[in-house]
This record gives C-alpha cells, sequence and structure tokens, in this order.
C-alpha cells in the first residue's frame, strides 16, 4: 500500500474580472450595504439578492451562496476556490444540489460580495442561481464518455447556459424555468421533468438534433414532460428554446406563485394551442427563415491523460453499462475486498479503451474544503484536472486510466471518499431540509442517514439495484421524490396538543423508460420510516414474480394492497407513551409548525394591494440601478414589469388578479381606463409600456421607459395609500358596471333559492379564493339597494370562514350560514345589505 498523500498547497490561478460582471459586483456590494446602514428596507433587496443566486436561510443573519456549474464542469482551479472561499466565508463545508451547483451556507452578508469576486476570478457565478430565471443548465455526467450516448451533449449545454445567462429575456420570468440535456437513452438527465428537456437524437440521414420535451416538473403539482418536437437541427436549437421561454413569458401566472410554472400554462391551454402559441413567439422572435447556419458552440477542454499502455475495454473496470454505475449487488461472495466493492459500485468504463469514470460517493451532497482540495488534486494527477458534479450529488473523476483505479482508491480512501454505492440505491437523495432551507418541514438528511441501517453503502441485494430513493423536505420536491422508486417528502401532523413529524410515501416513480410520477401511498410518521421501508421490501420478496423489479411489483400489486401492508407503520403513540415520536431523526427540541391561521378578507385585499405596490417598486428600482450600470435591455424590462405589478395593485379593488400580461393590460383598460382624469392619461396601457420583445438597448429609450413606469407607479401608489377597508379607489369616478360584469355569475348556479327568497339573487364564488371572493361580495352589494338579499355561494375552509365575518364588520346582516349539500363542501350565506 502506498504512503497516503499529503494535501500541498498550490496557487490558485486567477483571471481579471471582466469590467461589467465586476460592476454587477459592486452595485450588488454598494446595495448590501445600503440594507445594512438602513437605507433601503428588505422587502426591495430580497428579490434583487435573489436574482444574484444569494438565498436567505432559515437561520437570520446569513445567507446561502449558490453556485451555479453548467452541465456540472468544473476543473481543479475552480473546486480550489470554491474550498477557499466555503473555508473562509461560510462552514467550512460544500453542498452538490440535484442541479449540479455548489451551494455555501452560512455566509454573512457583508462577505456575499467578496465571494463573488473570488468566484469571478476563476470563471464562475452565482448569477441567476435563483429567483424567476432561467436556473443552471443541467446535463448527464458521463457525457462525452458515456458508451451508449448518440453525442457528446456538453457543447450544446454549456452554449445554451451561457447564451441564456444574463439575458433580458429571461430576468424576470413567471417562476423558475428549468432545461436539462441527456446523451443517451437511460437519460441520466432526467429531461422529462424540466421546462426544457433535449434527448440526443440521430436522424436517418445521419444529421443530430435533440428531441425537445417541454413543461415537466416537480412540485406539489407534477407533471411530465410533453413533446413539442420529435427533432431539433441544431441551427435551430437556441431559437426553439427562445421561443419557448417567450411563450411562458408572456403567458405565465403571476398572480399564483403555486400555479406560476409552464406546467400550468400548458393545462389552461392545452397543448396544441400552446404549441401554436410557440410557432407564433418562434416567429415574432425573427427566426421565421432558419439560415441553417451551424450553431456556434462554446469550446470546452476535455482531453484524456496519456495512457502508458493502452490496453481495450474491459470488464476489469467495473460492471458499468453505460448508464451511470455498475452493479449495486454483491454476488461476488464474501470474500470481496473494499477496493472490489468501490470498484463494482463506483467505476464506469469509458467508450474510451483503456479509461474509466470513478464516482466519489458524497454524503447528501456534503463535502469538507479539506476534502474539495483533496480532490483538487487527485483530479489534476489522475485525469486531466476536470471533474463534475452530479445529479444524484456526487463528483465524478472522468478519464482515469484504468491501471491508476486502485491507486486512486487508497487516495480517496485516506481522506474518508472511498465509500462504495455512488450513484445506486444506497445512495439516497436528500435536500438540506430543515437544516438550512426556510421552507424545509423535515429532517430529510436525518431521515436519510437513519435510512443507511436499510441500504447499507455495497452491500445492497441485487434485485434492488435499480432502485432509488429521495427524499424531500416539504413538498417542493428539491430532492425529486416524485420520481424515485421510493420517494418521501416530510409533512407535520397535529395530534392532540403536540406535532409529529412524518413523510407522505412516493412509490413507483422512474424516468428510464416511461417516466412516471409516483404514487402517493400513505403518510408516516418520520421514526417509523425505516421500519416501514424495510417491510415494504419484504412484502416485495414473499410476493413478487420470477424475475420481477420492484418498480413493476409496487404497478402490480396497486396502491391499495401496499397501504393496507403498511398501515400498521402509520400509528403513533401518544406523546405520553413515546415522546420519541415528536422529536424529528437528529432533533434536540420537540418538532413545531408554525399556524399562520386565517385572516381578516379587507385587511388581505388591502394586503394584496400593497405586496403589488410593493412588487412594483421592487421592479422599478432595479430598473434604475439597472440603468445606472449601462444594462438597458434589462432595465426596460424590469420598467416594464413595474407597469403591470401596479394595474394588478388596482385591479384588486375590481375583484381581479389576472394571470397574464395580456389580461392585465385588457382588463386595466375595460374596468380602470376611464375612471379618473389622472388615469386617463394611461389610455392604452398595453401599448405605452412597450413590449419585452423590443431589441432597443439605447440609454434614451430606457430612460423613457423608466420614466413612464414611474409616473405610472407613483399615479397608483398615490390611489391605493388612500384606500380603506372599502377597497375604494381615490380620485376615481362612479364606475359603470353592467350586471353582467358584477355578477359574474355561473351558468350552473340556479336563479334564487328558496331559502333567500323570491327577492334574493345568487352569487356563485365556488372555487375563487380569498380575499377576491369578499371583494367581488363587496362590489355586488354596492350595486344594491338597503335592504336588499344576495345568496352567496362559498368554499368550506377559509371563504366560509372569513367571508361572512368580513361583511358582518362592514355592517352588513347575515341572516343564514348552511352547507349548500350533506357532504359541507360548500356554503351558502344569506346577506341583507345595511346602508353603509
Amino acid at each position: 500500500m502506498s504512503t497516503p498523500r499529503t494535501i500541498q498547497p498550490v496557487v490558485i490561478q486567477t483571471a481579471p474580472i471582466p469590467p461589467d460582471i465586476l460592476e454587477e459586483i459592486e452595485t450588488f456590494e454598494g446595495e448590501a450595504q445600503r440594507l445594512q446602514a438602513g437605507d433601503v428596507s428588505n422587502d426591495l433587496f430580497k428579490p434583487f439578492r435573489l436574482q444574484h443566486g444569494i438565498y436567505g436561510q432559515r437561520q437570520p443573519g446569513v445567507q446561502m451562496v449558490r453556485i451555479k456549474i453548467p452541465f456540472g464542469g468544473l476543473n481543479a482551479n475552480q473546486l480550489r476556490r470554491v474550498a477557499e472561499l466555503a473555508d473562509r466565508y461560510g462552514t467550512g463545508v460544500g453542498h452538490v444540489t440535484t442541479r449540479q451547483d455548489i451551494q455555501l451556507h452560512f455566509v454573512e452578508l457583508k462577505d456575499v460580495g467578496t465571494v463573488m469576486r473570488g468566484l469571478a476570478e476563476v470563471g464562475l457565478t452565482t448569477r441567476e442561481a435563483c429567483a424567476n430565471t432561467v436556473r443552471n443548465v443541467t446535463a448527464c455526467h458521463l457525457a462525452g464518455v458515456c458508451q451508449g450516448e448518440v453525442f457528446d451533449v456538453t457543447p450544446y449545454a454549456k452554449t445554451v447556459a451561457l447564451h441564456l445567462l444574463r439575458n433580458p429575456l429571461n430576468q424576470s420570468l413567471p417562476r423558475k424555468f428549468k432545461i436539462a440535456f441527456s446523451g443517451c437513452r437511460h437519460d441520466c438527465a432526467l429531461t422529462p421533468i424540466h421546462d426544457v428537456g433535449l434527448l440526443a437524437a440521430k436522424r436517418e440521414d445521419g444529421a443530430i438534433g435533440f428531441r425537445m420535451v417541454v413543461g415537466g416538473g416537480l412540485g406539489s403539482a407534477p407533471r411530465i414532460a410533453q413533446l413539442l418536437r420529435e427533432f431539433v437541427p441544431m441551427n435551430e436549437l437556441i431559437p426553439t428554446v427562445e421561443a419557448v421561454i417567450k411563450v411562458f413569458d408572456t403567458l405565465g401566472n403571476r398572480k399564483n406563485r403555486n400555479k406560476a410554472r409552464m406546467k400550468f400554462v400548458i393545462d389552461k391551454l392545452g397543448f396544441e394551442e400552446f404549441k401554436r402559441r410557440w410557432e407564433e413567439a418562434y416567429v415574432s422572435l425573427g427566426h421565421a427563415r432558419p439560415d441553417h447556419a451551424p450553431i456556434k458552440l462554446l469550446p470546452y477542454a476535455d482531453e484524456p491523460v496519456p495512457l502508458i499502455m493502452p490496453t481495450p475495454a474491459s470488464a476489469s473496470a467495473g460492471n458499468g453499462n453505460g448508464n451511470g454505475n455498475g452493479s449495486s449487488g454483491h454476488g461476488l461472495g464474501s470474500a470481496e475486498t473494499p477496493y472490489q466493492m468501490w470498484k463494482r459500485t463506483n467505476v464506469v468504463p469509458q467508450k474510451q479503451p483503456g479509461y474509466a469514470v470513478a464516482a466519489i460517493k458524497l454524503q447528501m451532497g456534503d463535502l469538507t474544503a479539506g476534502q474539495m482540495q483533496f480532490v483538487a488534486d487527485l483530479a489534476e494527477d489522475y485525469s486531466n484536472g476536470n471533474l463534475r458534479t452530479t445529479i444524484n450529488q456526487n463528483l465524478v473523476l472522468r478519464w482515469v486510466p484504468e491501471s491508476r483505479l486502485a491507486a486512486l482508491y487508497e487516495d480517496l480512501v485516506s481522506q474518508g471518499l472511498g465509500d462504495p454505492g455512488a450513484e445506486l440505491v444506497e445512495d439516497i437523495i436528500a435536500c438540506p431540509g430543515t437544516d438550512t432551507c426556510g421552507l424545509g418541514i423535515t429532517s430529510s438528511k436525518g431521515l436519510a442517514r437513519a435510512m443507511a441501517e436499510v441500504f447499507p453503502p455495497g452491500r445492497v441485494p441485487e434485485d434492488l439495484k435499480e432502485v432509488s430513493v429521495k427524499i424531500s423536505g416539504c413538498h417542493n420536491s428539491c430532492a425529486q421524490h416524485h420520481i424515485a422508486t421510493i420517494g418521501l417528502h416530510g409533512v407535520g401532523k397535529r395530534l392532540g396538543d403536540h406535532v409529529a413529524p412524518h413523510y407522505e410515501l412516493h412509490l413507483g416513480g422512474q424516468v428510464n423508460g416511461t417516466a412516471k410520477i409516483g404514487q402517493m401511498t400513505v403518510k408516516l410518521p418520520a421514526k417509523s420510516v425505516p421500519a416501514a421501508i424495510t417491510h415494504l421490501l419484504s412484502v416485495y420478496r414473499r410476493d413478487r414474480r420470477q424475475g420481477e423489479s420492484l418498480s413493476s411489483f409496487i404497478t402490480r400489486a396497486g396502491k391499495v394492497a401496499l397501504k393496507e401492508e403498511l398501515i400498521p407503520y402509520t400509528i403513533v403513540p401518544t406523546f405520553e407513551e413515546d415522546p420519541t415520536f415528536y422529536y424529528d431523526w437528529e432533533g434536540e427540541e420537540e418538532f413545531i409548525l408554525e399556524d399562520l391561521g386565517p385572516g381578516e378578507c379587507a385587511g388581505g385585499a388591502l394586503e394584496m394591494i400593497g405586496d403589488r405596490i410593493l412588487e412594483a417598486e421592487q421592479e422599478l428600482y432595479q430598473a434604475k440601478l439597472l440603468a445606472e450600470k449601462h444594462q438597458y435591455s434589462v432595465s426596460v424590462n424590469k420598467a416594464y414589469r413595474a407597469v403591470l405589478a401596479a394595474a394588478k395593485a388596482l385591479l384588486v379593488t375590481e375583484g381581479l388578479d389576472p394571470a397574464t400580461d395580456a389580461e392585465t393590460f385588457i382588463e386595466f383598460e375595460r374596468r380602470l381606463g376611464q375612471r379618473s382624469l389622472v388615469l386617463a392619461r394611461y389610455k392604452n396601457l398595453g401599448a405605452q409600456a412597450g413590449d419585452l420583445g423590443q431589441k432597443d438597448s439605447s440609454p434614451e429609450f430606457a430612460q423613457a421607459k423608466i420614466a413612464f413606469a414611474r409616473g405610472f407607479v407613483e399615479v397608483c401608489r398615490a390611489a391605493t395609500e388612500q384606500i380603506g377597508k372599502d377597497l375604494k379607489l381615490a380620485q376615481a369616478g362612479e364606475a359603470e358596471v353592467s350586471a353582467k360584469q358584477a355578477a359574474e355569475a355561473k351558468p350552473s348556479a340556479p336563479a334564487q333559492s328558496v331559502a333567500a327568497g323570491p327577492d334574493a339573487s345568487v352569487y356563485d364564488l365556488r372555487g375563487v379564493a380569498c380575499p377576491l371572493n369578499y371583494v367581488k361580495t363587496k362590489l355586488k352589494l354596492e350595486m344594491m339597494d338597503v335592504g336588499e338579499r344576495l345568496e352567496v355561494w362559498l368554499d368550506a375552509g377559509e371563504p366560509i370562514k372569513n367571508v361572512p365575518m368580513s361583511l358582518r364588520n362592514d355592517g352588513h346582516k347575515i341572516l343564514l350560514e348552511e352547507p349548500l349539500e350533506p357532504e359541507a363542501a360548500h356554503f351558502k350565506v344569506l346577506v341583507e345589505k345595511v346602508e353603509g
């Protein structure tokens, strides 16, 4: 055995920061200083911070810095700089994410600018790693060396990623937008769950291109992407992607964050109409006549290291089959050495004879600064200096000569990096959860560590080799639990005076072959999850058919039967019987969940108006900053968004919250365009505000748009500042509202109700959420005479709790509240108007 190497100090090679990027960082530093001095509010600063890839943690006063790593590719020099910054300004730990980024946690705001500078000196950035932008573009970590790939997708992923970075087209999207590239049928980059998924393809004539799917996504409403183009020629790749982004930007839902992803645009329009809109956008962006010029690719140096004696590819390099991992089974007998186990599970032979890919398994994606420095040394000593992060939160070294794998393993073991099972079932994926994430509900990392007893590294039986386990700390699916064979997402469940951490179990998800979202099967207490999964595997082995995989068994057995098997594991003892069930994995304090409770309707509407005005001010603020830094195209985009947000603030008083830009302009003109002399100056608002597709980037054009936006926002702010709980706009004339506009009753509602009496009309507001159901009711009552009655139909839950209370607060009489049907899913409320 060779002597373990030591980490030797290496001088990091840096380059001058480009002037435009330096100016961007200086702007961030200046605004951070203003925030700390109290000269700018946190509400204004937050979107600006997110745009630069800086995310607030659940712990106050510190930030998460997300470093974009397009296609997961970085070099040893860059990794050394990340290690240095993690050690000096963070916790000394880097976290590899499922989007191939690297995150640093607990960075103080005052140090963020310094971290950005350090990254920029080695060609890295945090820009647009967060916020409503195009996030990191991912790709398979085996691209270029995979035995089964159609072609190397690396240069295409890099070119698209850098083309869209800082691109005015995607600076203020309705929600985040994700793109992935895969090079072979195994689809290691998981293209079906992305907004745009691109799978390498080759036509019969030999031309290469991409099979393009759109509209995928996970979160609380998972969707599998649909086929937009069977074959995208290379010269049309960027225009095709841009047109999709344009449709999303124009039609995406900007009123409801939970309905803002592109998959909901497709749901609303239908796929054929979405495709038609995409074709229109393709033409409108100037791509009606493709010139068939080849795509201009950005270079990516990834040359092999010399072999002393090249040998043909052989199984001795590992049992991988080109799909990202070797075999999980431990069928080589009890005499298998640790090195043999590691080579079997962590090594994949490349398509280039004599070379192999070695995967470094990271515990939940974490590695220390010292380990990063060490791996950087290994990349230069054993490979060509390049590394890749993986979507399963690991690192890989490529171009490792097969003859040097044993020596590499010894070095990895010396630093605690030689664990077997990388990219396999025992390599459980977990998001940060409550460790750092402000949205986390449960400790997903804690559970993942507890699950090691069920899936011991390197010793998982052969029958589980295609299984995946993914754990998210909430429903947002950052760990992609929906597409795992065994997926879990954290929730809380109140039991008497206490709350116990639980997980929703999703079974049968997959991407390889026919993509499928896992079925949510049962809710399990966190402490019972390992035992429940152990029992599930026992049932599989008891009842499976010959050669049947776990995924196939789950499909055949069905949700009902499997849930029945797992019911015993859902039982939670009382706190007095066993308080450990009320503590999360690795938790030192009793588990709690914040319960915000319902709000009062008029106050909710005022808050909604205030939020829209704040959004307008945030966009205007960024427009001004960007113009000062000569980023005129993006500043025009922000001015446009400011106008839209301010218009939507006023439309709340009409009981409206349009989902798209076009609807906002139409409804503003129809409802408010003639209401006062002040607002009349903004007739044809959409035409005056302009379109995001405009290419004029002159300072004069930008300043004109910003001035227009500033004037409009100021008028809207002044109008809303005078609004009380009556929700009436200041300085506005009497509205001419037709009975049709005021009633907006659904055709299915009857003309009247017996309980309401012969003189009462019915207003069906089922499906209308708070506070807009209250605003609509209030507007309807304003059209009626004192003493007239109105029967309002509302949903159960927040609407029936809030709306009657708010109407009573307005002075109206509530004569009746009762369910519309035995199931009590909807209620009717009889209101008598009282003179205000």
